[in-house]
């Protein structure tokens, strides 16, 4: 469990540190025993400044990239709703599913920790399908588009973030 979350200062955030804050401090008025494990597993927000994402540096950048990338594979794709929702769960996945660093360091253990692990636990396993035809008469189909969007961001994705070029 992470001891300190950064992130922005998006009103989400803020409102979620202090709505947790609250809800602390109601539950171990209830339960005062709990006080010591409470302070020894607890974690804390650090926010950037207001209106200043050059504070974020990396994951103002992969969410940049992220964007980016989002748009690029979409074109001029349609999408409903629900699609529009399914390919960005999917997007989700492959970027939490990225290797941070090994997990162990025995080099047989192909596990490495990702930030799936901090989020749930345990990793995501989130590739796209080898292969789905990109020929636009058979995208037709509305699940082989998400899943054709979902691979041309995959590919995108994987060649800037996971070669060394820029």
């Amino acid at each position: 469990m992470p001891q300190k979350i950064f992130s922005d200062n998006a009103t989400n955030f803020v409102g979620a540190d202090r709505k947790l804050r609250e809800l602390k401090e109601a539950f171990l008025a209830q339960a005062p025993e709990l006080m010591g494990f409470a302070a020894e597993e607890g974690f804390s927000f650090g926010f950037i400044p207001p209106r200043a994402p050059h504070f974020g540096g990396l994951w103002e950048a992969a969410v940049k990239s992220a964007k980016h990338l989002i748009v690029r594979a979409l074109g001029n794709a349609l999408l409903t709703t629900e699609e529009l929702s399914t390919l960005l769960a999917e997007v989700e996945a492959i970027l939490n599913s990225r290797p941070l660093t090994p997990l162990s360091q025995d080099p047989n253990d192909g596990e490495a920790l990702t930030p799936a692990h901090l989020l749930i636990g345990c990793p995501l396993r989130a590739l796209p399908p080898a292969q789905v035809p990109t020929d636009p008469i058979r995208c037709c189909e509305r699940w082989q588009l998400v899943c054709c969007l979902k691979q041309q961001f995959w590919q995108q994705w994987s060649k800037l973030h996971m070669s060394n070029e820029p």
